[in-house]
């Protein structure tokens, strides 16, 4: 049988990325992918046509003294460059906007995978780890699946249709030049490689660098407080130093890399002109027809630097998309909206419960039995470590129990949608999140209907009037730049100020007087009392004694609930 609360699909092997994930969002964009490679393909056709025109100016024009022809010529010169830079443009405004587009749209099928695992597994990993491969490696596989298709597709047809407009002035030459095609090919081929790895590690270690700045940033005051700004400055210069080091790697390697088709670029040019200097003078080829080869040969040359890079890109591409693999490989919770909706008065049930994270050899919770009815208060204390904040989890259905079940109202938790269930549930955290925006924002992330009144009715409820009245900017106050400003209680309180607004049937309460003291605490306590009246309550804490008027108690200890008196230690 499948594992309770996640989802039965098997999970892939790592380094195996579901392709599906790139498709899908590419075949919803067919119409907009084949209007912008129509728009390349014409790009790269009106490239042909000024060297060719260029020819037919010099042979027809010039030295025929014919300045008609001439200025017809110049004319059509500038109409296709007006038309190929009005083209250039349009083309990069569509590219951007697909681009911009796709990217998003993988953005959101990555993080709605994400937010689909056991909070432990993705949390596991590090901010700078997930912003990683959220940032980089997606933005290189989203380049590689545009960019390649389109650039492969434009170099491909630069190149075959320059080798043919040489073929039509002159097979000769064109047979010299594509002698040299593979020259050029096998030379940054044998460099690419090389290349490659000096970016990945580069590429490595930018990741370090912004993981550094990360810690930095939302630690700064506890190094300032263990006066380690020294420390943080050697590790700055060391990281920066290892940048430079790489970044210089990189560059030296792509200057060998590029010296060698300029090399050859130069050489065929020298052949080309010594070749078709002797063909002009022998009257078998026209001086414009001369001017034209030479440019239709750096036509040539780019395009295999064009399918290199595609080579390279594919590199990058296959490390980003096993990166990629390793977050999909993560097994996911089940879908949030399936299920049934609970109906009933919310009679809470634990039977049997046994849990432990993944990898842990003992059990955490040992066989819990736990009974929630309606509209009581609950108080579970214990050490840290003891298993209070996953028996939280258990609850809210962001992990799943090894054995045992939960029930709501006779009805498994696994069997109810969890999305209508968290309708019904407030979980105030142990270290509430003050999240980026306004003070309106933040208190309407569980209630997005929520009035102006009912948002400062909320805040006078939990004892927050005054100091709300203070805030020169009221709702509109960003909480972003406010949030060091907020004391421990004052924090407590919005978050239950913004349980409050979803009117909750049951609210889970982790370690809520954690950062207050004793007689803080204890008007807290009295505050919930007052403020949630017969909503159930389950509260976990450490601090038992700093609750009253409970219908229950027990004690979390050696993975086991021990029922206590239900009486505060005051």
């Amino acid at each position: 049988m499948p594992e309770p609360g996640h989802d039965p699909t098997p999970a892939r092997d790592p380094g195996s990325l579901p392709w599906g994930w790139l498709y899908r969002p590419l075949k919803a964009r067919l119409l907009a992918l084949a209007r912008l490679l129509a728009l390349s393909l014409v790009a790269t056709l009106l490239a042909l046509l000024p060297p060719l025109l260029t020819q037919r100016l010099i042979d027809q024009g010039l030295m025929q003294g014919d300045f008609a022809t001439v200025a017809t010529y110049v004319a059509a010169l500038v109409a296709v460059g007006l038309a190929a830079l009005g083209l250039q443009g349009l083309t990069r405004l569509q590219h951007v906007a697909l681009s911009a587009r796709l990217l998003l749209s993988l953005r959101r099928s990555l993080l709605r995978h994400l937010l689909r695992l056991a909070p432990g597994r993705w949390q596991a990993r590090g901010r700078g780890d997930l912003m990683s491969r959220l940032d980089g490696d997606l933005s290189i596989l989203q380049g590689f699946v545009l960019d390649g298709l389109l650039g492969g597709l434009s170099n491909l047809l630069g190149l075959v249709g320059a080798l043919a407009m040489i073929g039509l002035f002159s097979p000769l030459l064109m047979l010299l030049v594509a002698v040299l095609v593979p020259i050029q090919w096998l030379w940054l081929r044998a460099w690419r490689p090389a290349l490659t790895r000096r970016q990945q590690a580069l590429r490595e270690q930018s990741g370090e660098l912004s993981g550094f700045w990360q810690d930095t940033l939302a630690h700064g005051p506890w190094f300032q407080g263990q006066a380690l700004e020294a420390a943080r400055l050697n590790r700055l210069q060391g990281l920066g130093h290892e940048q430079l080091r790489r970044l210089l790697a990189v560059r030296w390697v792509g200057f060998l890399s590029d010296m060698g088709p300029q090399l050859i670029l130069a050489l065929a040019r020298a052949g080309v002109l010594l070749l078709g200097g002797y063909l002009v003078i022998q009257g078998r080829l026209q001086l414009g027809e001369l001017v034209a080869l030479l440019a239709y040969l750096g036509m040539v040359m780019a395009p295999i630097g064009g399918l290199l890079g595609l080579y390279g890109g594919w590199q990058r591409a296959r490390v980003s998309a096993a990166r990629l693999a390793e977050l999909f490989a993560e097994p996911a919770m089940r879908d949030p909206y399936r299920g049934e909706r609970p109906t009933g008065p919310g009679e809470i049930r634990l039977e049997g419960l046994r849990f432990r994270h993944p990898g842990q050899a003992d059990w955490l919770l040992g066989g819990v039995d736990l009974e929630l009815p309606p509209g009581h208060k609950v108080l579970i204390d214990g050490p840290s470590g003891a298993g209070k904040s996953s028996l939280i989890r258990l609850l809210l259905g962001l992990e799943a129990p090894e054995a045992g079940e939960i029930r709501v109202d006779g009805v498994p938790l696994d069997a109810l949608a969890r999305r209508h269930w968290l309708k019904r549930v407030a979980w105030v955290e142990q270290h509430p999140s003050l999240l980026r925006g306004s003070l309106a924002e933040t208190l309407r992330a569980l209630a997005p209907e929520a009035s102006d009144a009912e948002l400062r009715e909320a805040l006078v409820r939990v004892g927050l009037a005054e100091w709300f009245d203070a805030l020169p900017q009221g709702l509109a106050t960003e909480l972003g730049d406010l949030g060091g400003k907020v004391s421990g209680g004052q924090r407590a309180r919005l978050a239950l100020a913004r349980a409050l607004l979803k009117k909750p049937r049951l609210v889970l309460l982790d370690e809520p007087t954690a950062a207050l003291d004793p007689a803080a605490a204890r008007a807290f306590d009295a505050l919930l009392d007052e403020v949630l009246g017969e909503t159930t309550r389950l509260i976990i804490s450490h601090q038992g004694g700093h609750f009253g008027h409970l219908d229950a108690r027990y004690r979390l200890e050696g993975g086991r609930l021990i029922a206590a008196e239900a009486v505060p230690c005051l």
